[in-house]
């Protein structure tokens, strides 16, 4: 089976194109979904996968993994790196912690 990229994001680095890209989840023999995910750096590509219960959980871990990997690099620390000319990636954050109210 070959992976798909599906959606792929073009962000500023330098004045160059730094894509990320997603492939389609897929359903891993073990039950969960996993969604493959690159980032082109200049000098390598990234690539890891993220895993969820079905398909839409695997596409936002993924996404949120790219944009923890992005804005904790050195470029995007240093204002080298945006989406739109902006320092919002457009990318969903991290969740935070779940606090019940009381």
């Amino acid at each position: 089976m070959s992976e798909k990229s599906f959606v792929e994001r073009r962000f500023e680095h330098d004045g160059s194109a730094l894509v990320c890209r997603f492939f389609e989840p897929t359903l891993e023999p073990g039950g969960e979904y996993a969604c493959v995910w690159t980032i082109g750096w200049k000098d390598r590509e990234q690539r890891l996968k993220a895993r969820g219960i079905d398909g839409v959980q695997a596409l936002l871990l993924a996404m949120r993994s790219v944009h923890s990997e992005l804005v904790e690099s050195d470029a995007y620390k240093a204002g080298r790196l945006t989406f739109l000319e902006e320092g919002d990636l457009g990318l969903p954050p991290p969740w935070e912690p779940y606090v019940p109210e009381n």
